[in-house]
């Protein structure tokens, strides 16, 4: 039986910022995909039902995107074990989703980090639109890690506009990095 999508889950501290705003973008940039392929976010402490950062909305705005519909959700069990890429904005993301569900450290990594990895992961034995070359890739990742601190996402919260743009672009860029290497060429 053939899988219906493969699925990443973005992770924050609130998920109303940096989560929030790359679910949004990544969305977008998954909109014409090879392989279905699910987002969502969570927030380690998330200001469940809140809606996303004015100027988080505005800095999505700018790129044409809208992220009004937004409402935080709070990161749990089930969520971690659905998802088959957790991309959390920081190290101290990802240990809380490890420490939920420790059977997803192979799965879990800053998203700059994934991006940095993925860039040489395996999976070009696979099509490019599968669902198992996505996997694959996420495993080449894991295998490849090296324990220094990974890199993380800017967290702009409580700042100028001016932070929420540039962390917009952080996760555009890392996004079009990690996504690029998922779905590999078309």
């Amino acid at each position: 039986m053939a899988d219906v999508s493969f699925r990443i889950l973005l992770v924050c501290t609130a998920n109303i910022c940096r989560s929030a705003m790359g679910e949004v973008i990544a969305r977008a940039m998954l909109q014409s995909a090879p392989l279905p392929v699910a987002t969502g976010s969570a927030g380690v402490r998330a200001l469940v039902g809140q809606p996303m950062a004015p100027h988080a909305v505005g800095a999505l705005g700018k790129l044409g995107l809208d992220g009004r519909a937004h409402r935080a959700r709070m990161l749990d069990l089930d969520l971690v074990r659905s998802a088959d890429l957790l991309l959390t904005m920081e190290a101290g993301h990802v240990a809380v989703a490890v420490d939920l569900d420790p059977a997803a450290a192979h799965k879990t990594f800053t998203l700059p980090e994934f991006a940095a990895l993925a860039s040489g992961a395996g999976g070009r034995r696979y099509r490019s639109d599968t669902v198992e070359r996505a996997r694959a890739i996420v495993q080449s990742a894991g295998a490849r890690r090296n324990r220094r601190r990974a890199l993380e996402v800017y967290d702009p919260y409580g700042g100028p506009p001016e932070g929420y743009d540039a962390c917009a672009k952080t996760l555009g860029e890392s996004l079009s990095h990690a996504l690029g290497a998922l779905l590999g060429p078309r």
